[in-house]
């Protein structure tokens, strides 16, 4: 009897501590710190490391116990986390790294900015594209290191090098602005952010939507696909967006190749071209994407044209571009 009450006492610890272990597996994925350099100021520079990992130490937890986000404690502006709330409902998604360390950039704003960090997406519902599983997220701070935005970013070899291709200080300032706005263009897009669309586009915003068209084969010789070239305006293309933010509960936009071009003459006018991944629940493509960007108001930027290609049935000497464009005095 007593060798038995032993066992029993010794069944029930290694059941605790089971138990207790699986608690804190479940509780704890792991922290990932944020470690800057370069922060004129020591308390903001404390302030954005604390934030920053604290936020993405919480990205850990709640996706790995598959629950929301719980924001307390962490100093983050209203706006950012209502944005940040309605991107985790569509995709939760986590930071693999132990330690993030990066150089603390300085924004036009007088706020900072922690670039390169890299998430793993991990859609609630639907199907997973693996293929842009792996995604950048920037962290914008304000001035006193408090969590002002979070955006998905072009990759860091792309940022370089759209950095590095002018050295005329009042350029490189705005290419920055440019990219700081790009960058906040696409993630609206995958937070169905309709009010930033609404705002960011002119209300004289030319959009051109390219559709391929099987040609009928020529004396029996196959013919290549034609690009056909529709145009609409900015009520007509939000419209039919909004149906389609309705239809599907996550849509991933993934920019890539993105390249700065600024005006000869005009410079408040800048072109940006890319190639754009648009990933759905109902429809994916792939395709040629152009923006033409006013920044008179750097403030309050404007894009006038968004003109969209297929990909594969576009002849690169037919993308459009700034030179595409007549730019009215």
């Amino acid at each position: 009897m007593k060798t038995k009450t032993k066992d029993c006492g010794l069944r029930k610890y290694i059941f605790l501590g089971l138990m207790c272990f699986a608690f804190f597996a479940a509780r704890a994925q792991y922290e990932t710190i944020v470690d800057v350099s370069n922060c004129p100021d020591a308390a903001v520079e404390q302030a954005i490391e604390q934030n920053g990992t604290k936020l993405l130490t919480e990205f850990n937890d709640a996706q790995g116990e598959k629950r929301n986000l719980s924001l307390s404690g962490i100093n983050i502006a209203k706006d950012a986390a209502s944005s940040l709330l309605t991107m985790w409902e569509v995709c939760p998604f986590r930071c693999d790294e132990l330690e993030i360390i990066e150089s603390c950039l300085r924004r036009n704003d007088g706020g900072y900015q922690v670039r390169n960090i890299p998430v793993i997406m991990e859609p609630r519902a639907g199907e997973r594209f693996e293929e842009d599983k792996y995604q950048e997220i920037v962290l914008n701070y304000d001035a006193q290191g408090a969590i002002a935005d979070i955006c998905f970013t072009i990759s860091s070899a792309q940022y370089k090098q759209i950095m590095r291709s002018n050295l005329e200080v009042t350029d490189l300032r705005r290419r920055s602005l440019v990219i700081d706005f790009v960058e906040q263009f696409r993630t609206a897009y995958n937070r169905k952010d309709m009010a930033f669309l609404e705002d960011i586009f002119s209300d004289d915003a030319l959009i051109i939507t390219g559709k391929t068209i099987q040609r009928k084969p020529v004396d029996g010789i196959a013919m290549p696909p034609e690009v056909v070239l529709t145009s609409q305006t900015k009520r007509e293309y939000l419209t039919k967006l909004a149906g389609v933010f309705k239809r599907n509960q996550r849509i991933n936009v993934v920019f890539e190749d993105v390249k700065v071009s600024t005006h000869r003459s005009k410079t408040n006018i800048y072109g940006v071209k890319l190639i754009q991944h648009w990933n759905a629940d109902t429809y994916s493509d792939k395709g040629y994407l152009f923006l033409l960007w006013d920044f008179a108001d750097e403030t309050h930027p404007q894009i006038h044209v968004r003109a969209w290609q297929p990909f594969e049935s576009t002849p690169k000497d037919k993308v459009l571009g700034l030179g595409s464009f007549k730019i009215a005095d």
